[in-house]
């Protein structure tokens, strides 16, 4: 078998065919290194020293396994006199198994194939695949660029009940482009802190944040991005709202009697459910449960007007207005959940009017990629490498859900 047969299918530069074997239904070619310099100043003037012979597996000849086999050499440089292990060029690293070449057909063939489908198929242990694609995906996102960043979201979502700083993650994502900028342990400043380290030099291009109403997100914004607008989109407002409704209607069922729960049984949603998607009977049912119990009956209403100031307010003039009536309303109810999310909106009147300031800026992108990152965990049935599971969720966004992982 020719040199150049070896060079054209598996890419291996320096040396040269030897010999070919056969045993247990496989390929092994014996392989010899034509030069030898010393890494260091190239000298050609070194004496070797045989160590150890190697075998590494490689891309098949056909439906055979194939491995070189090599022998690996202490060298000692004549002129710089330094010792040295020779390195093999067509390794990722001096410990790998498998030659680069085979490592760049796993990466390849992972958008397609799952994990254990690539190791059955080469013979590999599931870990060794799963280490080259993580090799592969930190050099990938090692540098993310952040120049050309207007306009990112920021949100956390929960992912294990490991320790503590594991079992949220904190990602932060450019709501332009959707790629992912940062993935911090954890939840809050500290989830933030290896970030903040990298906008040092180009927070000035930050315009606008997409978050929820964390304090901790909030504090954080408003020192280190003090010129970018802090937005809390509809989504969460509405979502904030939906909770107190909830909360209403869990206080309610818990003072009635027996006769009354059954009334409130399995309604949950009807209160939650946008009024629009109800069928004629649905709203009927709502009408007369919103008559019978009247603070469940306001927080419903609320809800919906809260809804109609989005849709309908046309600057964020407007919708101050309207806030700030609506906020008065929800007093004079005297209803204590709503009284809540009226000092809420309140309280953060400037982040939620500037959702019109920004031409309807939302974070409902976040919150859709944390189902993808939801996905992503059932696919593998969880992560137990932490870190490998960090780099999944940077190149999420260039994954084809349906596939299998």
């Amino acid at each position: 078998m020719s040199t150049s047969l070896m060079y054209h299918t598996q890419q291996i530069r320096e040396f040269q065919h030897t010999s070919l074997k056969f045993k247990d239904n496989k390929v092994i070619q014996c392989i010899k290194r034509k030069n030898f310099n010393c890494d260091l100043c190239r000298s050609n003037k070194v004496r070797l020293e045989a160590l150890r012979v190697r075998q590494i597996q490689a891309l098949p000849y056909g439906l055979k396994k194939t491995y070189f086999e090599f022998t690996i050499h202490r060298i000692y440089c004549m002129k710089c006199k330094k010792r040295q292990i020779e390195k093999i060029p067509f390794l990722s690293h001096p410990k790998s198994r498998i030659t680069k070449a085979l490592e760049r057909t796993i990466v390849e063939l992972r958008s397609e194939m799952s994990i254990s489908a690539i190791a059955k198929y080469f013979d590999l242990d599931w870990r060794t695949v799963k280490n080259v694609e993580k090799r592969y995906l930190k050099k990938k996102f090692k540098r993310i660029k952040l120049k050309n960043v207007r306009i990112i979201g920021i949100d956390e979502i929960f992912v294990s009940r490991k320790k503590e700083n594991e079992k949220y993650k904190t990602v932060v994502r450019d709501l332009e482009s959707g790629a992912v900028l940062h993935v911090g342990n954890g939840k809050g400043t500290e989830a933030l802190k290896q970030f903040e380290n990298r906008i040092r030099c180009v927070k000035r291009n930050f315009e606008a944040v997409a978050m929820d109403m964390s304090r901790a997100f909030i504090k954080w914004v408003s020192e280190n991005l003090p010129k970018a607008e802090i937005v809390f989109d509809h989504f969460h407002v509405i979502k904030m709202m939906n909770d107190k409704v909830d909360k209403v209607r869990r206080r309610i069922t818990a003072g009635l009697d027996d006769a009354h729960k059954k009334l409130l049984k399995n309604q949950r949603f009807l209160f939650l459910r946008s009024v629009e998607k109800l069928d004629p009977d649905a709203k009927l049912l709502l009408d007369n449960l919103r008559k019978t119990f009247r603070e469940l009956g306001d927080a419903s209403m609320l809800k919906e007007a809260l809804r109609s100031i989005y849709r309908q307010a046309e600057n964020d003039t407007q919708a101050e207005a309207a806030l700030i009536n609506w906020c008065a309303i929800a007093r004079q109810t005297e209803v204590h959940e709503l009284i809540q999310m009226a000092n809420t909106i309140e309280k953060h009147m400037k982040g939620i009017t500037a959702y019109w300031r920004t031409g309807g800026l939302s974070n409902a992108s976040m919150e859709g990629f944390n189902n993808k990152i939801r996905w992503l965990m059932r696919q593998a049935y969880g992560y137990r490498d932490d870190e490998y599971f960090k780099w999944k969720i940077y190149d999420l966004p260039n994954l084809k859900t349906k596939k299998q992982l």
